[in-house]
């Protein structure tokens, strides 16, 4: 009977050391990888730097003189692409033809300036469209190249700030494109919107 309690005993040490040998491998450095890893997928990475959402004022990546690529030219008149659209000024700055991926991509730069009373981003208020030939020009997504940030996009602006904010454009060829900014809700005091050609 002493044998049989004696064997039980070491059976149940051995279970309980067991599962918490068990307990320990799991506490080990995996965990703290699991959430390092956790956080740098929540961290915004541009240009080899890495930075969380909160942090990134996307705005200040924007620079088109860093950007690589063949200049566009343009004979528009100024009055047809800087002007009031509603309650915030907008301004068709640059373009920019650059290879991504093996396509040819347009980077447009606009300055936005919100003279409304409350925050609202360029999407917030603006659509922008390009054409070439006629056709509607798809938006292209790039990211890691020096001086595009197209999340400036989105960036809320204060009343009365001004940025400088991008948006790129799958190119059919090297023909002319027009780029277009009008107000995503127009009404009878609505102006018929910003246009501006520019040639590669």
């Amino acid at each position: 009977m002493k044998k049989r309690l004696i064997i039980i005993t070491a059976a149940l040490i051995l279970a309980m050391s067991a599962a918490g040998c068990g307990q320990k491998t799991n506490n080990t450095g995996t965990s703290q990888n699991n959430t390092q890893q956790t956080d740098a997928s929540g961290a915004y990475e541009n240009n080899g730097t890495q930075k969380s959402g909160e942090d990134v004022v996307y705005s200040e990546q924007v620079d088109m003189e860093k950007v690589e690529g063949e200049a566009a030219t343009s004979d528009s008149d100024k009055k047809e692409y800087k002007g009031d659209l509603g309650d915030v000024e907008v301004t068709i700055e640059d373009a920019k033809l650059i290879s991504y991926e093996d396509e040819d991509v347009a980077v447009v730069s606009f300055i936005y300036k919100n003279n409304g009373n409350q925050a609202m981003p360029f999407t917030g208020k603006l659509n922008v469209e390009a054409y070439q030939n006629d056709g509607k020009l798809p938006p292209a997504v790039v990211s890691g190249v020096e001086g595009v940030e197209l999340l400036s996009m989105s960036e809320n602006v204060e009343p009365g700030d001004t940025i400088t904010v991008q948006k790129a454009f799958k190119l059919r060829d090297k023909s002319p494109m027009t780029v277009e900014v009008r107000e995503f809700v127009m009404d009878e005091n609505s102006s018929d919107g910003l246009v501006k050609v520019f040639n590669f």
